[in-house]
């Protein structure tokens, strides 16, 4: 620039500021003797002094022009989302252990990890912000609490965007929270929350009772935890909000299904974008909330210790649409697509593995972001489930509907334990078996059989009418038998196949005829025992043919002129049949 300023290069000056003129060559080029050449040269003196000024005013303007432009980048910069200069802490407590008369929790601290890696990864909080304690005393709280607050003070005090996030998952009653054995009551948890420098502070309590498949979070039914009820009347300071994951005398609950609380496991999958409604890529505190609200109601319908309704208070003033997470704009994340209805359930590597993701889809389609692997993903209709493994890669978009699923039907489902309630069939089959009266070598048969489908058996129920004739020179004699049996059988399922074996008793009614010749009718009950085989098929959705093999032993009277006795016959049965489920 200093060569600029004195004119030694000129000529790079111009060209580089866009309007290229002549160097002093022409001048360069006047001949030696020639008159004029002197007012030439003197010419191209006042040439060289005209440059020189003209390069000084040409720098000037440069300077301005970088100028503008720096200040046109302050500006945007300025304008930029307020996210970019966010300073965001998390204090996340999970605590397995309360009082001496409380049975340990199993998934406090997967709980607290769980939160922590999502916030991490899609809510811009730096690792070295993010503390989680794990079953720490009440001291020990108090210190990490305080000692964080005093940094928001320290390095975010003029930070208008900060956030600080206080997390617990544990036991708790309606006075304090069970940290091992000491206390920490509710009201100094809440004004270390709520009295941090940061502009808007968030406390998330997942906290009660505990049972067993599902736990209640801890063990005091007269008491449990809920927010005190000086909250409403006094109200909340500016910028405080409350997540509590259970209204007052409900008792929050984990799952050993989807191992952890179901209300932070909603609340983890609503952050990971399937509560982003509006599309733009962000997770508002609003849509979080609304999401596992939702959620944890339905998952907890069928619970033994009932129905539990998260509540949400707030005095945000214009932070309503706090942004929790933005997993639209982060990068390596797998997008999947979530367009057709129904509840997914995502299990890392295989159909027994962990349940990382659970989405439930109504009408509006959602993404969600996850880390990219291989996953189990299985969709759940009321009359089907649908399994398809999947790969989803690192910032690809994965459309679950073009996903190469197979068809678990809602009987097949019953029998994985997963169906909720049974399933029915009727089914009509048509068959016979070999007599086990003298003179009849085959009696066709045709039945009406009822199923009921349970996760443990199939119970069948079974009307059967038979009849053959015997002819002969002499006379004619007919056979009508009605037998009635109930039984049970153990399904396997394999693919569209499914195999089963079991056991009916039952009885049959059996009704001798005679024309031609004066002979009394004959009638008899005769109990019987059938083993069978059975496999069937599901060409058309609630529809099944089947076909079943077996023996049957029998208990017969046999009766002649001069003697009476009895016999078990074991005669082999088979019958060919279709029906439908529901």
């Amino acid at each position: 620039m200093d060569d600029v300023l004195r004119g030694t290069a000129p000529s790079r000056w111009l060209v580089a500021g866009g309007r290229p003129r002549h160097s002093g060559r022409e001048d360069a080029a006047a001949p030696v003797g020639v008159p004029g050449a002197t007012s030439v040269r003197h010419g191209a003196g006042l040439s060289g002094t005209r440059l020189r000024v003209a390069g000084v005013r040409r720098a000037v303007r440069l300077g301005a022009r970088w100028l503008a432009a720096a200040g046109m980048w302050l500006a945007l910069l300025a304008a930029a989302p307020t996210w970019a200069s966010e300073s965001r802490y998390a204090l996340l407590i999970g605590a397995h252990r309360g009082n001496a008369d409380e049975p340990m929790l199993r998934y406090a601290s997967d709980d607290a990890e769980r939160l922590r890696d999502v916030l991490v990864s899609l809510g811009e909080f730096l690792p070295e912000n993010v503390l989680v304690l794990t079953d720490p005393s009440a001291d020990r709280v108090r210190t990490a609490l305080a000692r964080m607050n005093a940094r928001i003070r320290e390095e975010v005090s003029r930070d208008r965007s900060s956030v600080l996030l206080v997390f617990y998952s544990g036991h708790a009653d309606a006075e304090s929270l069970h940290l091992g054995g000491t206390l920490l009551p509710w009201e100094e948890l809440r004004n270390l929350t709520s009295g941090s420098a940061a502009a808007a502070r968030l406390l998330v309590v997942d906290a009660c009772r505990s049972g067993q498949v599902t736990r209640v979070k801890g063990t005091r039914v007269a008491a449990p935890f809920a927010l005190p009820p000086d909250v409403e009347s006094r109200g909340l300071p500016e910028g405080f909000a409350i997540l509590s994951s259970s209204s007052a005398g409900e008792n929050s609950q984990e799952s050993d299904a989807l191992q952890g609380s179901f209300f932070t496991h909603h609340l983890v999958a609503a952050l990971r974008g399937v509560a982003d409604l509006g599309g733009d890529g962000l997770v508002s505190l609003a849509e979080a909330y609304q999401y596992a609200s939702d959620r944890t109601v339905a998952s907890t319908v069928a619970t033994l210790a009932g129905v539990q309704h998260p509540t949400y208070l707030y005095d945000l003033k214009g932070r309503s649409e706090l942004v929790l997470t933005r997993p639209g704009r982060v990068r390596g994340l797998a997008s999947v697509r979530l367009s057709e209805p129904g509840q997914y359930f995502f299990r890392k590597e295989g159909r027994e593995g962990t349940v990382v993701l659970e989405v439930n889809i109504s009408r509006e389609p959602r993404t969600a972001r996850l880390m990219p692997g291989r996953y189990f993903v299985q969709r759940r209709l009321p009359d089907r489930l649908y399994e398809a493994p999947v790969s989803a890669g690192g910032e690809q978009s994965l459309d679950l509907a073009r996903a190469s699923w197979s068809v678990v039907e809602l009987d097949q489902l019953v029998r994985k334990g997963g169906g909720g309630r049974p399933t029915y069939a009727v089914s009509v089959w048509g068959g016979g078996a070999t007599s086990v009266l003298t003179g009849f070598p085959f009696t066709p048969a045709a039945s009406v059989q009822a199923s009921l489908d349970t996760a443990a058996l199939s119970l069948d129920a079974q009307v059967e009418l038979a009849r053959a004739v015997l002819t002969s020179p002499q006379f004619e004699r007919r056979l009508t038998a009605v037998s009635l049996r109930a039984g049970a059988r153990k399904v396997f399922d394999l693919g569209p196949f499914s195999l089963s074996g079991g056991v009916r008793l039952g009885a049959t009614s059996f009704d001798q005829r005679f024309s031609g010749r004066e002979a009394p009718r004959r009638w008899q009950l005769s109990p019987h025992l059938d083993t069978l085989v059975r496999a069937d098929v599901r060409p058309v959705r609630g529809f099944f043919l089947g076909v079943e093999a077996g023996l049957r032993a029998s208990y017969v009277r046999v009766s002649s002129v001069n003697d009476a006795s009895a016999r078990t016959p074991v005669t082999p049965v088979i019958a060919l049949g279709g029906g439908m489920r529901w």
